[in-house]
């Protein structure tokens, strides 16, 4: 039986060394909570373009692991990743990093440029081979102990999908805070795909899990809500907000709202709607606002005045269909760019060691 973990990692030099101490020791005690099962892991690292010296970590992570499948030489499962048979004591490691456990496999995904958490999420389920496979943040805000209970509600065949759920946010700014709880009101107003706030994209997939998000191919992929969308057996766990140990979030106010977009468009076709209604509820006042000074003028005489009130209705107008335009256009940019057929994200070849 094989556990794989999917590690988007972007900018995280600073928090690897308590990350790897965390998790290989959680990992650690799993196997020996299981002894009676040959259990052996993975651990894929996707580097998603960092610019600090990630990367570095993640290789010397990988040449001070020992796990060898059958005794044979280590299986390349990457195109992009020459594997290296080169070991490092604990005395020569130059980063302070965590030795992998005898049967943990470590595996490097280089990605050429950021290309976001959701193609590195990806990249690594795509990569991976566990019968489960765990998605988690290096920064360890989302908490490796509850690792353990996720394993084990999945071995007791409780569910096939356990998620964690933070129920406050502690720590977390003001502003940040209440754009986050608006997101979900509103998503879940809008959209056929029910949110619940405060979950995270840590959790527990099952191998048949796994392979159903493997085959929606979009190009712009929102998780949060595809692993609504494929159904399947849920338990969530829940847990306080753990503020982050080193270093800063790569998401800024700016990527939060794109990344909010990015759910109201892929989910929901609601947009649209609103914009056919607001189109049709003007058209209505337009029509009734007519009638009404051409009633006036022919039976009462009375002559519409006011150019002020005109040119603001005219502006108000102009502003509603520049609206309606950029839903719609958002809906065609994204067909479009679905259509060209890119890759999701592109991995790094031949370099050294990866």
């Amino acid at each position: 039986m094989k556990l794989s973990l999917v590690v988007p990692c972007y900018n995280e030099q600073k928090s690897l060394e308590s990350f790897s101490k965390e998790i290989f020791s959680i990992l650690d005690s799993i196997s020996k909570d299981h002894s009676n099962t040959t259990l052996t892991f993975e651990c894929i690292f996707v580097n998603d373009g960092s610019k600090d010296n990630t990367i570095e970590l993640l290789l010397a992570l990988k040449a001070m692991q020992s796990y060898s499948p059958n005794d044979k030489d280590l299986a390349v499962h990457n195109e992009n990743i020459i594997e290296s048979k080169q070991s490092i004591t604990q005395d020569s490691n130059p980063y302070n990093l965590t030795m992998p456990p005898n049967n943990c496999e470590i595996k490097v995904i280089d990605f050429t440029r950021n290309f976001g958490k959701e193609a590195a999420m990806y990249a690594g389920l795509k990569e991976s081979s566990g019968d489960c496979v765990v998605i988690m943040d290096a920064d360890l805000q989302d908490p490796p102990l509850l690792l353990p209970q996720m394993f084990k509600k999945w071995l007791q065949n409780e569910a096939d999908i356990i998620y964690a759920r933070r129920i406050n946010r502690a720590g977390e700014g003001f502003i940040r805070s209440r754009l986050s709880e608006g997101f979900y009101t509103l998503h879940n107003l809008i959209s056929s795909v029910h949110l619940e706030s405060g979950v995270r994209d840590f959790r527990l997939l099952d191998r048949q899990v796994v392979n159903a998000l493997l085959s929606m191919s979009e190009y712009h992929r929102f998780s949060k809500a595809m692993f609504e969308w494929v159904g399947f057996r849920k338990i969530g766990l829940e847990y306080e907000n753990i503020p982050r140990h080193q270093g800063s979030s790569g998401w800024s106010l700016w990527k939060l709202f794109k990344y909010s977009v990015e759910g109201f468009i892929s989910f929901s076709t609601m947009p649209l709607r609103i914009a056919f209604i607001l189109g049709f509820v003007m058209s209505l006042f337009s029509l009734g606002y007519g009638l009404y000074a051409i009633i006036g003028a022919l039976c009462f005489g009375n002559v519409v005045r006011g150019w002020t009130s005109l040119v603001a209705l005219i502006v108000f107008i102009g502003g509603m269909q520049l609206i309606i335009l950029g839903i719609i256009g958002e809906y065609i940019a994204r067909i479009y760019e679905q259509v060209k057929r890119r890759p999701i994200y592109i991995k790094r070849h031949g370099r050294k060691d990866s």
